[in-house]
């Protein structure tokens, strides 16, 4: 059997902002090519992990990537092996023109302009982007710059892609649409994906759930797990999908023997 090892390792993690403790001897461990959730509220510490991870915040040699501490001095070395988007950088373009955006991370690997072209369009079809190549940054919907971020964030083959509500702006069909085409990348690249988020939805598919509240995991778990904690959830502001809702009431009333989370699956369930 052959043993995953860790690719991401927080360990005893303190920070405070001001006065205001986040995070206090906080400890998680990420496997190489996992994809986990981690789900809080607007004031759970989601986004100032996800900068303690990228090196924006300090961490004083408590995050681990690899083989190397995160820190100042050796971002570069990490920087590398990172793609972070964040939900709220929506404006965050250096150009005018989607494909020059594109271009420039390749550019600065020192690619020749024929491979930036194939990389650029391979990762544009597998992620149904093609059509905004030719658009203008300032012209794209928010869904669609939210699309190209998380494009964007691919383009120098990461080993760990960190989510910040990257899927905040799109609507079920296109979210569907990206997550798909993301786990197939996984499957290719062996990525390990990190998502964060306000919307327990977006988790539901994941490999390994956290519940986040004030710079602490309260719950964790597989999801079809943790969503049973419901009262917990909703006392933290975390709604629970209707989909799960519903799920979980059905085998309350031991209409159905466990929760499920595909409609589909749910509807032959109970036609069976």
């Amino acid at each position: 059997m052959v043993e995953v090892s860790n690719i991401l390792e927080i360990k005893n993690l303190n920070y405070k902002y001001d006065k205001t403790t986040i995070f206090k001897n906080f400890n998680l461990t990420v496997k190489e090519n996992s994809y986990i959730g981690i789900v809080g509220n607007n004031t759970s510490g989601k986004t100032t992990l996800t900068k303690l991870i990228a090196g924006i915040l300090p961490s004083k040699d408590s995050i681990i990537i690899g083989y190397s501490y995160v820190n100042d001095k050796r971002f570069q070395d990490h920087s590398k092996e990172l793609g972070i988007v964040f939900g709220n950088s929506l404006n965050h373009f250096l150009f005018e023109d989607v494909y020059k955006e594109m271009a420039f991370p390749l550019e600065n690997l020192n690619m020749e302009p024929k491979q930036i072209e194939k990389k650029i369009l391979e990762l544009a079809s597998l992620f149904d982007i093609s059509k905004l190549l030719d658009k203008k940054t300032s012209d794209l919907t928010n869904s669609e710059k939210q699309e190209l971020l998380l494009v964007i964030s691919l383009l120098h083959e990461p080993k760990i892609l960190v989510l910040d509500n990257a899927f905040s702006m799109m609507n079920k069909k296109t979210k569907e649409k990206m997550k798909k085409a993301l786990t197939d990348y996984k499957s290719k690249y062996n990525l390990t994906i990190i998502l964060m988020s306000t919307n327990l939805e977006d988790a539901l598919d994941t490999d390994y759930l956290y519940i986040l509240n004030k710079g602490n995991i309260v719950v964790e778990g597989l999801p079809n797990v943790v969503v049973k904690e419901d009262t917990l959830l909703n006392r933290l502001g975390i709604s629970l999908p209707f989909m799960v809702d519903l799920s979980l009431k059905l085998e309350f009333y031991e209409l159905i023997d466990h929760v499920e989370m595909d409609i589909n699956r749910l509807v032959n369930d109970l036609w069976k």
